[in-house]
């Protein structure tokens, strides 16, 4: 961006001008990048325009003429081959710390980088809870995580390995920095679930389980820390904790149920 408009005012910049810039950006392939950019330079212009600098944003509407980042489709196991994977994950040989991030990523529905870079001073083990901060979430607000009791007992399991340093899956070469961000997918690989199941790819079955047993799709989507679109969304503290709480304390027995061979339909009676 400095090459192109660095010795310019900004108030000079036409929004065709931005646009060809954006564009050029684009072309590279960096979709995600270019929105970060228009963003950006948007909030300043907002600023400019608020304290009397500039008169318009040249960036306003901007995006209807851009491309948009697609929709990411993490992969993941037919529902009618969960029972397998949960038991392979079950039997993960290699690593117990890694046997254990797998089972919590699976049954919490949480983003991979959420538990891999999860602390054990966010967590009230006696409460159930486990409260992740803002500055670590994707939307940037902090989000509180039921904890049901196979959960609990899988950290205390966590604990005793790695509870004298903060981190729950300290490095192996410098504790103070979480494990690899591909630890937990390499993991699903040697499992043998290369481009079948990803990290992320358990919200989706979560979501997927979830709303077709009738669960309400808001308690879903707050689970999920999907954040809503526009005002609403801003305003809108409710995290439906308690709903929550047995919601996710229902799907840990599920996957329970799965693993065992107890379950043979995905629906729950009314």
């Amino acid at each position: 961006m400095f090459p192109v408009f660095g010795k310019r005012p900004y108030v000079s910049i036409l929004p065709m001008e931005w646009m060809e810039f954006l564009r050029g950006v684009e072309q590279t392939g960096i979709i995600e990048q270019t929105s970060r950019v228009r963003g950006m330079c948007r909030e300043i212009y907002d600023l400019a325009r608020v304290t009397g600098r500039a008169t318009h944003n040249p960036l306003e509407g901007l995006h209807k003429f851009l491309l948009t980042k697609p929709v990411e489709n993490y992969a993941h196991a037919p529902l009618d081959e969960l029972p397998a994977l949960l038991r392979a994950i079950q039997s993960y040989p290699h690593a117990t710390d890694v046997r254990i991030g797998l089972q919590l990523l699976a049954m919490l529905a949480c983003r991979p980088s959420e538990i891999r870079e999860a602390r054990w001073s966010e967590f009230d083990l006696d409460a159930g809870l486990w409260l992740i901060p803002a500055e670590r979430m994707k939307r940037r607000r902090e989000h509180l995580v039921p904890l049901p009791h196979q959960a609990v007992a899988l950290l205390h399991e966590l604990h005793n390995i790695t509870g004298t340093y903060p981190l729950l899956f300290p490095g192996r070469s410098d504790t103070t920095k979480p494990r690899s961000n591909t630890v937990l997918l390499m993991a699903l690989h040697r499992l043998g679930y290369e481009g079948r199941q990803t990290g992320h790819g358990f919200r989706h079955l979560a979501s997927t389980i979830l709303n077709e047993n009738g669960f309400d799709s808001q308690h879903v989507e707050a689970q999920l820390s999907h954040v809503k679109e526009g005002v609403r969304g801003v305003y809108d503290k409710s995290t439906y904790l308690e709903q929550r709480k047995m919601m996710m304390a229902w799907y840990a027995d599920h996957l329970d149920k799965l693993v065992a061979g107890n379950v043979v339909e995905f629906r729950r009676e009314a």
